[in-house]
């Protein structure tokens, strides 16, 4: 299996890990770190994670310490990274990729 990545979640990473710094040195870094982390778990174990809302086909990742989340579906032979939002926006922000 391999990870395939919607056009949009770069821009949204880059925001991201740009928010965090501005708060502190190191701190998107370290966003960074935890996101690659749960990628890994992701990819490791695609079927780890459960589904998110109603969906029956995507599923939800929580990262440590960050209010954001992974939006992702499995599908042949990869897992496709929806998007990386944050725990605030409006739940079925990403549901439409």
């Amino acid at each position: 299996m391999k990870l395939s990545f919607h056009r949009l979640v770069q821009c949204e990473v880059n925001e991201a890990i740009r928010w965090y710094d501005d708060c502190s040195v190191g701190l998107g870094d370290d966003f960074f770190v935890k996101l690659s982390t749960l990628l890994d778990t992701i990819l490791a174990n695609p079927l780890g994670h459960g589904f998110w809302l109603k969906s029956k086909t995507v599923r939800r990742a929580q990262l440590k310490r960050f209010p954001y989340a992974v939006l992702y579906e499995i599908r042949p032979g990869k897992v496709r990274i929806l998007c990386v939002r944050h725990d605030k926006r409006h739940p079925r922000y990403g549901m439409g990729r």
